[in-house]
């Protein structure tokens, strides 16, 4: 093929009269070009169809989608986990639905980072999804700028809308323990029991094996951070998992049918039996606060806390600066709902 026509792509027929033709497209499943071969005509005609393509090429890959769909299949976003990648692509859902063809080359101009924020300050109702819109946004970009195909991440160090002061440093009260302890779902009672004592992430106590539990220790690998982590057993726990052994489950932690959970049944269950205790202004995630300052007020240290956690040491710091004025009576309410029967 001559080096002018790179691309060009022949496709050999037969007419119904016999005759071997052969027709010329600018490229594979591109337009086809009219003109003779060999013609200047057809070096022109080849010449307009690519130059056309490489345009609309171009405009394509100079788009905020085009950036959003490399991020999607680029390795950082892969070895997010699977829960965290699905409320990722809603979240890139949105948008693209909103700056899919806005062109990359403006996120240099002044003004664009008042353009994104605007955009997040529209949905300031829902100031926890706002943030976590713009988040997302910021992250594609960081990506993108570190691998040099942006100049600029405009929404750096943006701020939040929400200012909650965010979970990590959220306690359950004891009298919404006592009553979950007292009136809740034993297989969900059973959830909060090991969210208390091992003070794992929701994803990872769900997904907790059996053989997990093994020489009066529980081997725990954290989902998120791939950490290895070794607790030890204590009593008000044990009863639950040696029923969870006996009975030959592959999971510590069950539904009500006896099944494994998945990640929306479980959300779906745990929203419904909160509505019906009618427990407020606390999430499952702030049971790990919760059993954070139980665990220092039951003598355990700072250092220890921060590895079966996985929260750092200063966020674990937090959390007990601010409630460990509660911590005797979280403890009470803890053994109260956790004692062996």
């Amino acid at each position: 093929m001559d080096a002018k026509f790179v691309g060009l792509h022949e496709v050999k027929a037969t007419l119904k009269s016999g005759e071997r033709k052969t027709y010329y497209y600018a490229w594979r499943g591109g337009p086809r070009i009219k003109a003779k071969p060999g013609t200047n005509a057809f070096v022109q005609e080849f010449a307009r169809l690519t130059r056309d393509r490489d345009k609309e090429r171009k405009a394509k890959e100079e788009t905020l989608g085009w950036l959003l769909d490399q991020y999607l299949a680029s390795a950082d976003y892969q070895k997010l986990r699977a829960s965290t990648r699905r409320d990722y692509e809603r979240m890139i859902g949105s948008i693209r639905a909103k700056f899919g063809t806005f062109p990359l080359p403006a996120l240099e101009a002044r003004g664009a980072r008042t353009v994104f924020l605007n955009w997040r300050d529209s949905m300031r109702e829902t100031p926890r999804s706002a943030d976590l819109h713009l988040v997302v946004l910021a992250r594609v970009l960081s990506w993108a700028k570190d691998r040099e195909l942006v100049g600029r991440n405009p929404i750096e160090r943006a701020g939040r809308l929400h200012e909650g002061g965010g979970r990590k440093d959220a306690i359950w009260m004891p009298s919404q323990l006592a009553t979950f302890f007292a009136q809740g779902k034993p297989h969900l009672v059973d959830v909060v029991k090991v969210a208390l004592w091992t003070m794992q992430r929701q994803g990872d106590i769900l997904t907790m094996p059996t053989i997990a539990y093994d020489d009066g220790r529980l081997w725990i690998v954290q989902g998120k951070t791939g950490a290895r982590v070794r607790i030890a057993v204590p009593d008000e726990l044990r009863p639950l998992l040696e029923t969870a052994r006996s009975a030959g489950r592959q999971r510590i932690l069950v539904n009500s049918f006896g099944q494994n959970w998945t990640s929306s049944g479980f959300r779906a269950s745990w929203r419904k039996e909160m509505t019906r205790l009618g427990i407020k202004g606390v999430t499952f995630h702030d049971l790990r606060g919760t059993g954070i300052t139980y665990a220092y007020a039951h003598g355990a240290d700072i250092a220890q806390i921060a590895e079966i956690s996985g929260h750092s040491k200063a966020e674990c710091e937090a959390i007990i600066r601010k409630h460990y004025l509660a911590g005797g009576d979280v403890i009470e309410a803890i053994r109260a709902g956790t004692k062996t029967q």
